[in-house]
């Protein structure tokens, strides 16, 4: 039974606040914070060690940029000043506590990447669909080349007259190789790879305090620290049979800070859990905000403290301070309040579960209802697929697990946080097992007697939709299903996909091919909006409409709505469908 007086779909939207970008610069804390308010746009906010948190950019403009379709590294921290990407991915400065000043229009280029220079002037990688560039940006707006190339660049990092940069081919993703380029700006020589390549990811390279580059690399597999010594050589600081990165969607990440003690801190996920591990010259290891679940992909070092946007099985993410000196639980960052609470609701921690698929082990994350016995159940499929299931408090499934279902978020084969190999296995295989791996997931389920056997659904969003849709089509254990901002043709969609993604698409299309009307099998709710810029919502209408022609499907298009449905006035109208349908769907739920 779908219970009454769950989370209002209304609460639940304006619940998700995303915090991105953290950096600590000149004694604050600066970061992206979206708001609920003004349809989920994102504004730069900074806060001093004791608070209070204040907005730096006005309400006006919404921060961020669209390098490599996906952003990231939307601004910089100058002295007295900060440059940040405004619409159109226009390049602005803004004096504190002056209004701010557009230095460069996009002009045909997406600016991302954002870190300050050396010499006082702003570093940022630029492309545009023949090339990109590294560009220095003075405070009156000149531009100066830097580095040119027929591929991608990334992560500029400066130490005096040494650039540090990755680039990679037009024909892989940056998870699938990459070269760390080192360059002596001003000298008339060119960059020259120092670590990485074709079947080698090197991600987040920076300068440490001793002047030694440092970076992540999978050359073993799993995204480990290491470092360029003198002579040239690459050493390992930290040999861990565990991921210290996500894979690169976005610019800006720092999934790791280096210490003047000489000492480092990590992020280390097995896909599901996360934890900040503190790694010393002589190797020793020490765990730090021991209660955190799951940390995003910034570490920022304030005093004597890391602060990171952290969470924990029944906390949604926000700034959260950790003691570099104990094994101590991290504690709310004061400066930041926390978002809007859906009340009375208080969620249960879920378990981690795993099942057998063709002899591999396949785990999950399981939340469940107050209620006992069977109850509906719902499979979400994380999109990506290169993503994982953060161990994290998720409005959007509190809100079905507050109407009485049990949701399941499966790391299927294809996801991050378990090494090359596993996030590998889903190439040429897409629509195949991480359909398998879902549908395991759903079958355990009613075996167990934990889901009804009836009233198994299953949703996806961007290419968690695909894979939603591709068990829709296969006899199995669902009963309906919900794509939202869905990839419905793989062929179709890797000719319209930005650039950058282009080889992601190619990798993962298989022979599942494009999802066919005629072969699904149980009804369908397709959600999408208008302005979705990574997936086509034309395509989406006109598959939906033939569902329902077919009396299998509906559909919901969401004006001006984005890929991510950033919106919460979007967020909610989707949760609100999509529970209404699987109410419609099974009748006896709403009885």
């Amino acid at each position: 039974m779908i219970e009454d007086g769950g989370i209002l779909p209304e609460a639940a939207a304006r619940a998700t606040v995303a915090r991105d970008e953290l950096v600590a610069a000149d004694g604050f804390l600066w970061w992206l914070e979206s708001d609920p308010d003004r349809g989920g746009t994102k504004r730069l906010v900074r806060s001093p060690p004791a608070g209070p948190a204040a907005p730096v950019t006005p309400p006006s403009l919404a921060v961020g940029g669209s390098l490599h379709a996906y952003g990231g590294g939307s601004f910089a921290v100058a002295d007295g000043a900060v440059w940040f990407l405004g619409p159109g991915d226009a390049v602005l400065l803004q004096p504190l506590g002056s209004d701010p000043v557009v230095l460069l229009e996009g002009d045909g280029w997406a600016y991302g990447d954002l870190t300050p220079g050396p010499d006082g002037r702003l570093l940022a990688v630029r492309g545009n669909a023949e090339r990109d560039e590294i560009v220095a940006v003075a405070e009156d707006g000149r531009v100066e080349v830097l580095v040119g190339s027929s591929g991608f660049l990334g992560h500029p990092r400066a130490a005096g007259d040494r650039l540090a940069f990755l680039e990679w081919d037009r024909d892989r993703m940056p998870w699938d190789g990459t070269r760390l380029m080192l360059a002596q700006t001003g000298a008339g020589h060119p960059p020259l790879p120092v670590a990485g390549g074709a079947t080698e990811s090197v991600v987040q390279p920076t300068w440490g305090p001793d002047g030694q580059l440092h970076f992540l690399s999978d050359r073993t597999g799993w995204w480990n620290l290491y470092r360029l010594a003198d002579t040239g050589e690459v050493e390992a600081v930290a040999p861990l049979d565990a991921d210290c990165a996500p894979a690169p969607w976005e610019g800006g990440y720092r999934s790791y800070a280096l210490l003047p003690s000489g000492e480092a801190v990590l992020t280390v996920t097995d896909g599901i859990s996360s934890e900040l591990l503190v790694v010393g010259g002589d190797g020793r290891r020490r765990r730090i905000g021991t209660d955190l679940s799951s940390v995003k992909p910034y570490v920022a070092v304030l005093d004597s403290s890391v602060v990171v946007i952290g969470s924990t099985p029944t906390s949604a993410p926000a700034l959260r301070a950790c003691d570099l000196d104990g094994r101590s639980d991290a504690v709310p960052f004061p400066a930041a309040p926390p978002a809007p609470t859906p009340e009375p609701w208080h969620p249960l921690p879920p378990s981690v579960e795993s099942v057998l698929v063709a002899g591999a082990e396949v785990r999950y994350l399981l939340h469940l209802p107050r209620a006992t016995g069977p109850v509906p159940t719902l499979v979400r499929a994380h999109p990506g697929p290169t993503d994982g299931v953060p161990l994290r408090l998720d409005w959007s499934v509190q809100y079905f697990v507050s109407h009485g279902f049990a949701v399941a978020e499966p790391l299927y084969r294809g996801s991050t946080g378990r090494g090359r190999s596993f996030r590998k296995q889903l190439d040429r295989r897409w629509g195949e097992l991480d359909v398998d791996d879902c549908t395991a997931v759903a079958e355990q389920l009613v075996v167990r007697g934990t889901a009804r056997a009836d009233a198994v659904f299953i949703s996806g969003a961007s290419a968690g939709g695909y894979t939603a849709l591709r068990s829709a089509c296969r006899p199995g254990p669902f009963v309906a299903a919900t794509a939202v901002s869905a990839i419905i043709a793989p062929e179709r969609w890797e000719r319209s996909v930005p650039a950058w993604q282009q080889p992601h698409a190619a990798a993962l299309r298989g022979p599942a091919g494009a999802v066919r009307p005629e072969r699904v099998r149980c009804p369908v709710l397709v959600v999408h909006g208008s302005d979705d810029t990574i997936t086509s919502a034309e395509d989406a209408m006109e598959f939906g409409a033939a569902l329902a022609g077919r009396g299998a499907g509906e559909t919901l298009l969401l004006d001006g709505g984005d890929h991510y449905l950033s919106d919460p006035r979007h967020r909610a109208a989707a949760l609100a469908a999509e529970l209404r349908f699987y109410g419609t769907v099974v009748p006896t739920l709403t009885r």
